[in-house]
């Protein structure tokens, strides 16, 4: 199996949560928004514990992908609250879900929930953050290609248009250069980018990992970090919740912790651990030794939306503002609930 694939027992493990949750979305949603809570009996010095009471909640997750602490949300979850992932391919989907009520909470980055909020509107609010990087440009080894600026008179490999897109356009431009001006882009599918730059079609791609690491690990590409350097930075996914929820203060609560507490044991104080990351990337996801340990440069999970964080949304609205993708600002402070976020 390849890195690209979840291992069989970890995928049918997820899917199954997945589909249990689904089949038990309409029959125990409502009767678990009614759940009744009890306060435990708190450790000396510790606040109060809600008991959940046998409540079940589904949270978002791509199969086998780098954004995946809310597959240790249930360790970490209040007494009487069951965490069931659901599998999901694209933001569209999370969205839908979440506005439907039939998904919980959801990972998303700013790029479709920007469009979305600047159209028809988004109910659903980001209670926190998800994870950080996750992009990449890799250029060939062999063609001299150390900065953006070398791109110059080169092809590069370009997926649909999303965040990569949008990073790489803002990159190209700090250096005075345009694609399709001075860059030839060459539309290719996120899969397929390492096998046309191992066969020279392209001289770069810019792509989203783990693939960026393979090809960095392989000897065939290097990373151009320039990418990082936008208005939206780092920012990767946040963690956003369903209207439904939006009163449940306890809920929020809850789940905001657990996604803190999720994201200190891969990313500690910012920086990865490496046991729980080779848990999950080589035991779990099937990743080879070479790929875990360097695509940790380039991945890393947050849970605090914090000022640097409002501030990449705000950048990366102005940016999609400026490439023609929405012709409104976004109203950022609109999308945010942050008021049950931990302190620390």
């Amino acid at each position: 199996m390849t890195d690209q694939n979840l291992t069989r027992r970890r995928f049918l493990g997820l899917a199954a949560g997945g589909a249990a949750a689904a089949a038990l979305l309409s029959a125990c949603g409502g009767g678990d928004d009614t759940a009744t809570t009890d306060t435990t009996t708190p450790a000396p010095g510790q606040a109060p514990t809600k008991d959940f009471g046998g409540k079940t909640i589904t949270t978002a997750v791509y199969a086998k992908n780098h954004a995946s602490s809310p597959l240790e949300w249930q360790r970490f979850a209040p007494p009487g609250l069951t965490v069931k992932p659901v599998i999901v391919t694209s933001p569209a989907d999370i969205s839908r879900l979440l506005a439907s009520g039939e998904l919980d909470f959801g990972l998303m980055g700013y790029y479709n929930t920007l469009i979305e909020a600047t159209t028809t509107g988004m109910q659903s609010k980001i209670i926190g953050m998800c994870s950080r990087q996750g992009i990449g440009l890799i250029a060939r080894s062999d063609r001299g290609i150390k900065t953006v600026a070398d791109l110059k008179g080169k092809k590069i490999a370009v997926p649909p248009p999303g965040v990569q897109v949008l990073a790489l356009n803002a990159a190209l431009d700090k250096v005075g250069l345009k694609l399709d001006r001075d860059v030839t882009a060459v539309p290719v599918a996120f899969a397929d980018h390492p096998a046309v730059l191992d066969r020279g079609d392209v001289d770069a791609y810019m792509g989203t990992e783990p693939l960026c690491t393979q090809s960095v690990v392989s000897g065939r590409g290097v990373r151009i970090n320039e990418v990082y350097g936008t208005p939206a930075g780092d920012i990767n996914t946040a963690m956003w919740a369903s209207p439904k929820n939006l009163n449940d203060a306890d809920l929020l609560t809850a789940v905001s912790k657990m996604q803190r507490d999720a994201a200190e044991y891969f990313t500690p104080n910012g920086v990865n651990a490496p046991e729980p990351w080779r848990k999950l990337l080589v035991e779990q996801f099937e990743y080879s030794e070479p790929v875990y340990k360097a695509v940790l440069e380039n991945v890393g999970a947050v849970w605090r939306f914090d000022q640097t964080r409002k501030a990449q949304f705000e950048g990366a609205g102005e940016m999609m503002l400026t490439q023609g993708i929405i012709t409104s600002k976004p109203k950022i402070d609109d999308l945010l609930l942050l008021d049950y976020q931990p302190k620390s």
